[in-house]
């Protein structure tokens, strides 16, 4: 690629780039996974993210303590692994709508989960759906990325106030 190309795109890729108050994972083979340290206990860190997305309008539909269910068999995780099921209804409902559309079903609810690692780090990762929505036709790829924008926004958010803390 050229300079006269590669520069413009660099830039754009920088603007673009969301700043964050949290250390992010280092991107490789995972990157269809975004993934944020916590500087908050796990109990913190899922009690922030509930309230953070609520205030930001989305809707809490499942909590899954996953951890809890694994202990029951032998399977221990160190801190615990929670799964929030969110959805935010806006901008998808005009999609489910669509017989053709439809399919993005498939894509809901919003998942985001916390974890802890054997070390005591506490991870946030959802589906880095920003990175899926250039597969998607362009319609719902927008829908996607502005869901995904709106997403990361708010775990941002209450991770940045937990780092605060």
């Amino acid at each position: 690629m050229s300079l006269r190309l590669a520069l413009p795109a660099l830039l754009l890729a920088l603007c673009a780039a969301p700043v964050l108050a949290t250390e992010a994972v280092p991107p490789g083979p995972r990157a269809i996974v975004s993934e944020n340290f916590s500087h908050g206990s796990f109990a913190d860190t899922v009690g922030a993210l509930k309230t953070q997305l609520a205030a930001d309008g989305w809707n809490l539909v499942a909590e899954i303590d996953l951890g809890s269910r694994l202990a029951k068999r032998n399977v221990n995780l160190p801190g615990g692994l929670v799964i929030l099921e969110f959805t935010s209804g806006g901008a998808t409902i005009p999609l489910l709508k669509n017989e053709a559309t439809r399919y993005v079903a498939g894509l809901m609810p919003c998942s985001v989960s916390v974890y802890a690692m054997d070390d005591g780090r506490v991870v946030v990762s959802r589906m880095n759906a920003g990175a899926m929505a250039g597969m998607m036709e362009p319609g719902i790829g927008e829908v996607l990325k502005q869901s995904a924008a709106r997403m990361d926004n708010s775990i941002h958010a209450a991770l940045a106030k937990l780092a605060a803390n």
